[in-house]
This record gives C-alpha cells, sequence and structure tokens, in this order.
C-alpha cells in the first residue's frame, strides 16, 4: 500500500474525520438548526433558509437521511406533505454544533477584535 493509500486508510477510521463529514456542506448546519425545533416540510425548510435551491436542499437533505440523522415521512394519501425531522442520533448532534457556535463566536471576535458574545 503507498503512502497516499495508507494517508486515505487512516482518515477514513478516524472518528474525526467521520464527525467532520457528516455535517459537511453549506447547508446542512443550518438544516440541523431549522429542524431541532421541530418537523418542517420541504418547502418551510426551503423558505426559512434565503439562497438555498430545491436541487441543493433535496441532495443535503438525502445525504443526511442517508447518514440515519434525518428522518423523511412520506404521507399515505398524495397531496399531503413530506415532514423531515431530526433522528434521535440526529439530535446526539446538538451538543457538538453549540460548541462549535461557541468557538465560531469566540474566533469572529479574536478576527474581528471585538468581545465574543456567546449567547
Amino acid at each position: 500500500m503507498n503512502k497516499t493509500a495508507q494517508g486515505y486508510a487512516e482518515r477514513n477510521r478516524c472518528p474525526l474525520y467521520t464527525a467532520i463529514q457528516v455535517i459537511e456542506g453549506r447547508w446542512k448546519p443550518m438544516i440541523f438548526q431549522r429542524l431541532a425545533g421541530g418537523a418542517l416540510g420541504f418547502g418551510e425548510l426551503q423558505r426559512s433558509m434565503a439562497g438555498v435551491t430545491t436541487k441543493v436542499l433535496r441532495q443535503q437533505l438525502r445525504q443526511l437521511e442517508a447518514e440515519g440523522l434525518v428522518s423523511r415521512s412520506a404521507p399515505a394519501k398524495p397531496g399531503l406533505r413530506v415532514l423531515f425531522e431530526l433522528t434521535p442520533h440526529g439530535k446526539t448532534l446538538g451538543p457538538v454544533f453549540e460548541c462549535l457556535w461557541t468557538w465560531g463566536v469566540m474566533h469572529l471576535s479574536r478576527c474581528s477584535g471585538q468581545p465574543a458574545n456567546v449567547n
């Protein structure tokens, strides 16, 4: 096995890289933030996230669903809306995002020279 392949193999076994890979994506943190408040329909979710396209939102929701972090409930009758919500496993990311939020606030404060407001 060459060094590049060894590096990829090591990275694929690393819990930190795995976690980052699961939550990476321009809109995934915002999706988590919106769904933390409860189940939402696709349209509600999209309207609450200015700038996201239908295609990208659909892709990111499918990725989160494939990882077991978001569930999609399709209605039995046509015409009823599909709801998305965090799974119990998805909800375990709440503290992770809170820590990242706090770190991000402190980092932005450091970069701007302004005092940090963690709330």
